[in-house]
C-alpha cells in the first residue's frame, strides 16, 4: 500500500535545495540567497522554534517586514508543521489585539523593534528577530539566541490535507476582520497549479515588492519560486523608481503588482523608453484595475508582454480567475472589464437571493466552488455558515458570467474598502470616529481615487452641542489607526441618510463622495 502523500509545504524548498542547491533564490538588496542556503536556515530556525515551544498545530503570528527573514521564518513554521498566520506590518496595537484574538494565536515571531506594539492580550509564546546585542522585554525569547544552540530540524512534519497551514486575516461578512483557514489541501490546489497558469519556470526571475502578509505576495512571490525554483528579488517596500531600476539590474521576467504599484511605475518620470523590456509577464489584481491603465501597461511595457488580470480572494486562497489584458489594433482595451473564465478545478456562478444557479448573462453574487475553498473562518461558525452555502463561497460580489463562460463583475456587495490594494474595513475607522464626544453618526464609504482606486471617506453627524472640526476628527484617527486606514476627508451632515428600516443608506453616500471626487 502505497505511503500517503505528505502536504506539508516546506517540501517544495527541500526538493529545490536537493535538486538546484546553488541556484540563487532570494536577491535582497546585497544579500543572495541560494536554495540550499535557505533551506538550511529553514532547518536550523524550524529546530529553534521547536525548542522554544513550537509544534504541529501551532498557531503562530508573523510580524516580520519584507525581507529573508521572513520567509526563513514561514518556511521554518511550515516545516514544523504548524499553522502561519503572516500579519500586516501596518497594524497598531489595538489591530493586533484583534488579529491575535480572532486568529487564537498561540505564539509569535515579531521583529524586535516592534515588541511595544504588542497589546495586554499577547500569546504567551512570543519570540523577537534581529535582538542580536540588545535587552528584550520580559517574556519575550530571542530567536537569534535559540538558533545560536539548536539541532537543525531533519525531519519534516507530516501534514494532512485537512490541517490548516494558513490562517489569513480577511473582512468576512461583518466588516470585521475574520481568520481564513487555508488547508494544506487548498493550497495544493491553488498554489501549486499559478505558476504553471501564469507561464512562470526556472529561468524567470520575478520581482515582488508586494507585502508577504497577504495571499499576492504569498502566492506569487514566495510560493512561485519555491513551485519552479526560479529567483525572487525582494524589495522591503514598493518604490516605483526602485522597482524600474531592479528591472533593469536583475533582467526581471515577471512583476505581480496591485494596480496602485503599476499605476505609479507607468507615471514615474524616471522612466524610459525599453526600461521594462525584459518583463514577459505582468499580473495585476487585488483591487478594481482601471480599464485606461490596462491601457497604459499594454503600450508601455510592449506587445511582446503577457500582461494579465486576476480576479481573487483570500476565502478562496488566492485566483479564481485569470484574464489576458490586450488592444485592438486602434488601442482599444480588448475583453473590457471582463475578470476572465474559472481557472481548472474551480467552478464559478452567478447565484441568486435563494441560492438558485443563475442562467447566463443573468446578474447575481458570484459564488465559487472547488478545492481551492476555505475550511471556514476560525472560531467563527456563524460567519462561516453564512460565506458558506451548500459548498459554494459566496463572495460578496455582483456579476454574471456570458455565453462564452467569461465573468464579469458589476458591483461588490461588501462594503470593503480597496485602498491601493490593502482592504479596509469601515468599521475599524467608524468605530475609532464613534469613540469621540460628540458624534451621533457615522458611516466610512469609498471615493474614487485615480492613484489608489479607492480611499475612505468619513460622512458624519453630531449631536447639536458639537462644535467640532473636520481636523479633530482627522487628528483622532491619526492617532488611533494605522496610517493607510486614515480617512482622506471627513464629511459633516445634519443627518445621514436612511432607509425605511433604518439602516443608513451607504450606497447614497458612496453617490454623494463620487460626485465630490469628480467636482474636486
Amino acid at each position: 500500500m502505497a505511503e500517503p502523500r505528505n502536504f506539508n509545504r516546506a517540501l517544495h524548498l527541500l526538493h529545490r535545495a536537493q535538486q538546484t542547491p546553488e541556484r540563487m533564490a532570494i536577491i535582497a538588496g546585497a544579500e543572495r540567497i541560494d536554495f540550499a542556503t535557505l533551506a538550511q536556515r529553514a532547518r536550523v530556525t524550524a529546530g529553534a522554534l521547536r525548542d522554544l515551544g513550537i509544534g504541529a498545530g501551532t498557531r503562530v503570528g508573523i510580524l516580520l517586514p519584507a525581507e529573508p527573514e521572513f520567509i526563513v521564518v514561514q518556511q521554518a513554521l511550515l516545516l514544523l508543521g504548524a499553522t502561519v498566520s503572516p500579519l500586516n506590518v501596518a497594524y497598531t496595537k489595538s489591530d493586533l489585539a484583534h488579529a491575535i484574538d480572532s486568529c487564537g494565536l498561540q505564539a509569535i515571531v515579531l521583529h524586535a523593534d516592534w515588541c511595544d506594539r504588542m497589546p495586554a492580550q499577547a500569546p504567551p509564546i512570543k519570540i523577537a528577530a534581529g535582538a542580536v546585542g540588545r535587552d528584550l522585554l520580559p517574556g519575550y525569547a530571542s530567536l537569534d539566541h535559540a538558533r545560536a544552540k539548536a539541532r537543525p530540524l531533519t525531519d519534516p512534519a507530516t501534514v494532512a490535507p485537512t490541517d490548516v497551514a494558513f490562517l489569513l486575516n480577511t473582512s468576512a461578512t461583518t466588516g470585521k476582520s475574520k481568520g481564513v483557514m487555508l488547508t494544506a489541501g487548498n493550497l495544493a490546489a491553488n498554489y501549486d497549479a499559478t505558476p504553471g497558469w501564469l507561464g512562470l519556470g526556472a529561468e524567470d526571475v520575478i520581482l515582488c515588492a508586494l507585502p508577504l502578509f497577504n495571499t499576492f505576495g504569498l502566492n506569487q512571490g514566495i510560493n512561485a519560486i519555491m513551485v519552479t525554483g526560479a529567483c525572487m528579488v525582494l524589495l522591503p517596500r514598493f518604490d516605483a523608481a526602485r522597482c524600474i531600476e531592479a528591472i533593469g539590474e536583475h533582467g526581471c521576467t515577471f512583476m505581480p503588482a496591485v494596480p496602485t504599484m503599476l499605476q505609479k511605475i507607468v507615471d514615474h518620470p524616471g522612466l524610459r523608453a525599453g526600461a521594462l523590456r525584459s518583463l514577459r509577464r505582468i499580473m495585476t489584481g487585488g483591487a478594481p484595475v482601471p480599464a485606461a491603465l490596462l491601457q497604459r501597461i499594454v503600450t508601455t511595457a510592449g506587445s511582446a508582454v503577457d500582461v494579465r488580470t486576476g480576479y481573487g480572494l483570500t476565502e478562496a486562497t488566492a485566483l479564481v480567475t485569470l484574464h489576458r489584458v490586450s488592444c485592438d489594433p486602434v488601442g482599444e482595451l480588448a475583453g473590457g472589464k471582463a475578470i476572465g473564465r474559472a481557472l481548472p478545478g474551480v467552478t464559478l456562478e452567478s447565484m441568486d437571493d435563494d441560492g438558485m444557479i443563475l442562467p447566463r448573462g443573468v446578474t447575481g453574487e458570484l459564488v465559487v466552488r472547488g478545492a481551492n475553498v476555505m475550511a471556514g473562518y476560525f472560531n467563527a461558525p456563524t460567519d462561516t455558515a453564512h460565506a458558506m452555502q451548500d459548498g459554494w463561497l459566496r463572495t460578496g460580489d455582483i456579476g454574471f458570467l456570458d455565453t462564452d463562460g467569461l465573468a464579469w463583475i458589476v458591483d461588490r456587495k461588501k462594503d470593503v474598502i480597496i485602498r491601493g490594494g490593502q482592504n479596509i474595513y469601515p468599521v475599524d475607522i467608524e468605530e475609532v470616529i464613534y469613540a469621540i464626544d460628540g458624534i451621533s453618526e457615522v458611516a466610512v464609504v469609498a471615493q474614487p481615487d485615480a492613484v489608489l482606486g479607492e480611499v475612505p471617506v468619513a460622512f458624519v453627524a453630531t449631536r447639536p452641542d458639537c462644535t467640532l472640526s473636520d481636523d479633530q476628527v482627522l487628528a483622532h484617527c491619526v492617532a488611533h489607526l494605522a496610517r493607510y486606514k486614515w480617512p482622506s476627508a471627513v464629511r459633516f451632515l445634519d443627518e445621514l441618510p436612511k432607509g425605511s428600516t433604518g439602516k443608513i443608506l451607504r450606497r447614497t453616500l458612496r453617490d454623494r463622495a463620487a460626485s465630490l471626487a469628480t467636482a474636486s
